[in-house]
This record gives structure tokens, sequence and C-alpha cells, in this order.
């Protein structure tokens, strides 16, 4: 029986965000940082920094672009910053991926 994908009536302004969110997530570093994310709690700079191992520079830059797509978030506390998930269900889009079988 074969089965049908129902045509989905998307926004020209939604495709344009959804090719953000995909554009956003395109570096492995970013995909470690929504990983540590994942788990709900917020995190300063320096744990994440402490996580994935890269500059410091580097990490801000990363970390700037995801929030300016609106996959994070951040809020100040005293002299820190703490990152979090803002768009939750990106790690629907991760469960799916890592349930596939990929060629490497």
């Amino acid at each position: 029986m074969a089965t049908t994908i129902p045509n989905r009536q998307i926004s020209p302004e939604k495709l344009v965000k959804i090719s953000e969110i995909f554009s956003g997530l395109a570096y492995p570093v970013r995909i470690q940082i929504l990983e540590l994310l994942e788990d709900g709690k917020d995190y300063p700079v320096n744990e994440i920094l402490a996580k994935v191992q890269i500059e410091a520079s580097l990490l801000s830059h990363h970390l700037s672009k995801m929030k300016n797509i609106g996959i994070i978030d951040s809020y100040r506390e005293g002299r820190f910053i703490y990152y979090r998930l803002a768009l939750k269900e990106i790690t629907k889009v991760f469960d799916c991926i890592y349930s596939c079988e990929l060629k490497l």
C-alpha cells in the first residue's frame, strides 16, 4: 500500500526560517552545544567552553549565530551569561537524525 505525504502549505517566511535553522545547525560544534543544552538546564559560557573545547571567541561566534536564529536564548546573572535551548522542538530533529542509519 503506497503512502502519501499531504501537501504542506508552508509560507515563504516559514521556509526562510526553516532554512535559517538548518543553516544554524550546519557546524559540528553547534550540534555539540545543542546536545549539551538539550537537558533543559541553563549553562554559563565557561561550562559550555569546557565541554566543547574551542577558543572563547569562536564559541562566542557560534552562540551569537544560534541566538540570532532563535535556536538558543541567553540571560545575564551578575557577571555570567547563561544559555539555554529556546527551540526545544529541535530535539525531535536530533532524535530523528540519530535514529537513521547514516552511511559514513
